[in-house]
């Protein structure tokens, strides 16, 4: 049986969803940039999957936004909300697109064949909407169930950019059959990949490592953001007992790992964590 989760934690889901397109990827990264800047002085990658990393800060923000009076009141207010919401964003976006170590992520140069296969169900289902809104308009009806009947990308850029054109162009006809935002931007999405935009060349990437880059960049932040949200939770929380617990209860631990190559000789895992902080030297004189 499935968890069923609570409409705090699927509003919290909605508002920290990975972005559909590069466009809003890109608006995201280029707000969040200054504070990356600002605050990761050492960029690492992470030692737990990112999906438990994301399921964290995701509870971690629902309290956030629980105790955002009592955070207010201690300097954290709507702005380093944003900062943490946004940052979820992107590593949620990042993590699908770019993958985890060998996996291959979601933005991939497929073939022309399978590029083209790809668009059906999409063209299908546009055309399935526009039959309904305009029953008795058979003209208008008609403009939405072309085929690409040459099998090139040439035919296929053309043909989704006239479909994409026309959904927007009669979007409150077709909005109450079933038309989405959500669906417009997967046809843009495809219409991206056929028209050669690949996700790296978007971003500026040269290379998938370049995408590592960013991805562990992006993780690095989040993660700090978190550990920030944490401190300023236990702090105005202080004399809210049950705030204070959910606060302290995060932890990030486990969440990241540095980048430099292990010293030769050296006992640890390549894949151990980061290791934790030294304990207390006991004071001088003290009975051994």
């Amino acid at each position: 049986m499935g968890i069923e989760l609570s409409q705090e934690q699927l509003a919290v889901l909605k508002e920290t969803r990975a972005v559909a397109t590069p466009a809003e990827f890109r608006t995201l990264l280029d707000t969040a940039r200054p504070e990356m800047d600002r605050i990761v002085r050492e960029v690492m990658e992470p030692s737990q999957p990112i999906s438990t990393t994301l399921t964290e800060l995701r509870d971690l923000y629902l309290s956030v936004v629980q105790y955002e009076a009592p955070l207010a009141s201690k300097a954290y207010g709507p702005e380093r909300r944003a900062l943490l919401r946004a940052a979820i964003q992107l590593l949620d976006t990042a993590n699908l697109w770019f993958g985890e170590g060998k996996r291959t992520g979601a933005y991939q140069v497929r073939p022309v064949d399978q590029v083209i296969k790809a668009s059906r169900p999409w063209r299908a289902r546009l055309k399935a909407f526009a039959d309904q809104a305009f029953a008795f308009e058979p003209d208008v009806a008609d403009q939405f169930a072309d085929v690409n009947t040459s099998g090139t990308l040439t035919e296929e850029t053309s043909d989704l950019a006239m479909l994409l054109r026309l959904a927007e162009q009669h979007q409150t006809r077709l909005s109450p059959v079933g038309l989405t935002e959500e669906f417009l931007r997967e046809g843009s999405a495809l219409l991206d990949e056929v028209s050669g935009r690949d996700l790296l060349g978007i971003l500026g990437l040269r290379n998938r490592e370049e995408a590592m880059v960013l991805r562990n960049s992006i993780v690095t932040y989040a993660t700090l953001l978190g550990h920030e949200a944490r401190a300023a939770g236990v702090n105005a929380c202080w004399d809210i007992p049950e705030g204070k617990r959910r606060f302290s209860a995060a932890s990030f631990r486990n969440a990241l790992r540095r980048l430099r190559p292990k010293r030769r000789g050296t006992a640890a895992a390549p894949d151990e964590p980061a290791p934790p902080e030294p304990p207390p030297v006991e004071p001088t004189g003290a009975p051994v």
